[in-house]
């Protein structure tokens, strides 16, 4: 893979690690705060095994785990052989982040949609369970793949930006077409002719 077509990939993944922190905050962040401000309020907290009528709150929305977890398996699998060693906040360990945020809000959720499934009398999860095997799959790969890095364990195009030449470039002096934020896109005026 050429040096500029490891920068545009690495700014699809720069564009799609935002749609993943968008994602959580709105269907991660935002339902489980809203559903520990909710057990707060009707004082629906689990106590010694015991359930009350009031768990939880409200059904938070499970459904929306399975599109962030497909975008996460592309992010994280998809920036394997890429070095993400540049200056913007799109490194391995922004990923690694988001992954541990996600992984820990869908077992919130798994937990909170099995707990009202149990209270009817049938234990479903609604699939989110495997997702959360799923997401704490791609945290030990992300993990292995920064310490592969880390050892030099990997090819040397995976850990660092070689121009065709064979030549070592800095992260800071490869030139970066793209804008620098995805929001970025949306005032990019097309060239004059």
């Amino acid at each position: 893979m050429s040096l500029q077509r490891q920068v545009e990939w690495e700014a699809r993944f720069g564009d799609g690690l935002f749609v993943a922190t968008i994602l959580w905050i709105v269907f991660g962040a935002l339902p489980t705060i809203g559903l520990l401000v909710g057990q707060l309020v009707t004082g629906g907290f689990v106590k010694s095994g015991d359930v009350p009528a009031s768990f939880p709150a409200f059904m938070p929305p499970w459904w929306a785990a399975y599109p962030m977890t497909l975008l996460l398996v592309v992010l994280a699998l998809g920036s394997l052989p890429l070095p993400l060693r540049g200056p913007r906040a799109t490194t391995r360990g922004t990923l690694l982040t988001v992954l541990v945020l996600t992984f820990g809000t869908t077992l919130y959720i798994a937990a909170a949609a099995a707990a009202a499934e149990a209270h009817q009398g049938r234990v479903n999860f609604f699939g989110v369970d495997t997702l959360v095997f799923i997401q704490f799959f791609l945290i030990i790969i992300t993990v292995a793949r920064m310490l592969l890095g880390a050892l030099r364990l990997l090819p040397r195009r995976w850990r660092e930006y070689i121009d065709e030449d064979g030549t070592v470039v800095p992260p800071k002096e490869i030139v970066r077409r793209s804008p620098r934020r995805p929001w970025d896109w949306a005032s990019r005026r097309p060239p004059r002719q």
